[in-house]
């Protein structure tokens, strides 16, 4: 997979090029996770979790700054935190997968700069962006780029931030980026999709070649299913997450009307996946300089702390018709299959952004 560095709002100094800690921000949680190694062999550092209350975050854009301080504060006094490798979520991103006729290297950025706005609905001066070149499958192929933007005002107001209680931010990423890193083989040479299902949010990604070339994000997610449980039984909600946790999606005879509520939901992410993935690998459009896409996909890949819901794999496979797995969060942290006793696995898939984060400090950025 070639990388390149995201959103390179400013050249990073000598001095700070250090190991830094993935710090993946969503509207709900902050989850941080720090690899470390011997020279040889990778080992887990400092990680964790901290809740951030609602209204602080809406969308990825962060709504309220004091607050945000207060958080920023406690983990860096209690974690000894300095460097950061951070990702923002894809609510507010946009992906866009573009045809380039051959050209120089150098010559890339200004071309792409020149017809974003095609793409986008805001003007290329209030964003920044960086893309990633789809490793061609044959020589002399047109160049293939996943183009990767953020708006300027959702950014600014996290390195302000981030300045203000003194925590270095050495890179920025969409999730998008970070769960490829984590979850997809080096030189992939497949079409795969990765669905990184949360608490509150439903994200889909498509990827050429170990490159995203497109994205997606809908506002449903773990917790749509709690709250259903919860209205439809007439039960409290920490007995509809344990209800959930425990049965799925299983159609034994004493959760019928349990199955009945989490299908609800179950099913309506299952339907936007299908149509998002059924959209990108049939559409295309004419000419030279135009969206590439893949006409078949090999694997959908499941991540995040709601992936793990019993019976929801299977699911996906039986009505997408696709391989649908569950991903392999420590794929490049543990080749051997290590099992790590400080993080159950299930556990680590809700962690997959922040792993793909701190894989940074090892992995070759061009």
């Amino acid at each position: 997979m070639r990388e390149n560095l995201l959103l390179k709002f400013f050249p990073v100094p000598k001095y700070l090029s250090r190991p830094a800690v993935g710090f993946d921000i969503s509207d709900r949680s902050i989850k941080f996770m720090e690899l470390t190694t011997d020279g040889q062999n990778l080992s887990l550092g400092r990680f964790g979790e901290r809740e951030i209350p609602a209204g602080v975050v809406e969308g990825g854009e962060l709504k309220d700054v004091n607050q945000f301080v207060l958080i920023l504060q406690e983990l860096k006094n209690k974690f000894g935190l300095e460097n950061i490798f951070m990702s923002l979520p894809d609510d507010k991103a946009y992906t866009v997968n573009l045809v380039l006729p051959l050209m120089k290297l150098s010559e890339i950025r200004g071309s792409i700069e020149l017809q974003l706005e095609e793409y986008i609905p805001l003007p290329v001066s209030e964003v920044v962006f960086d893309y990633d070149l789809v490793p061609p499958i044959k020589a002399g192929a047109k160049l293939e780029a996943g183009v990767f933007v953020l708006p300027r005002a959702i950014v600014q107001p996290y390195l302000d931030v981030f300045s203000r209680v003194g925590l270095n931010i050495l890179a920025i990423e969409t999730q998008s980026e970070a769960l490829a890193r984590a979850l997809v083989p080096t030189e992939s040479h497949s079409t795969l999709a990765i669905v990184d299902i949360g608490r509150s949010h439903t994200a889909t990604f498509l990827l050429k070649n170990g490159v995203v070339t497109a994205a997606a994000a809908v506002p449903v997610g773990g917790e749509a299913v709690t709250t259903s449980l919860q209205k439809n039984l007439k039960i409290d909600f920490a007995h509809a997450e344990e209800l959930k946790n425990a049965q799925g999606l299983s159609r034994s005879a004493n959760n019928h009307d349990a199955f009945f509520a989490t299908i609800l939901v179950v099913s309506a992410i299952k339907d936007e996946i299908e149509r998002r993935v059924g959209f990108w690998l049939e559409y295309k459009e004419e000419g030279d300089l135009t969206t590439a896409r893949p006409q078949a996909l090999d694997q959908i890949i499941l991540c995040g702390g709601q992936s793990v819901l019993p019976g929801f794999t299977e699911y996906l496979e039986i009505h997408l018709h696709h391989p649908v797995v569950l991903g392999n969060p420590w794929l490049k942290v543990f080749p051997a299959g290590l099992v790590v006793s400080q993080l159950k696995f299930n556990e680590a898939l809700r962690f997959s952004t922040a792993i793909g984060l701190a894989l940074r400090n090892f992995t070759k950025i061009n």
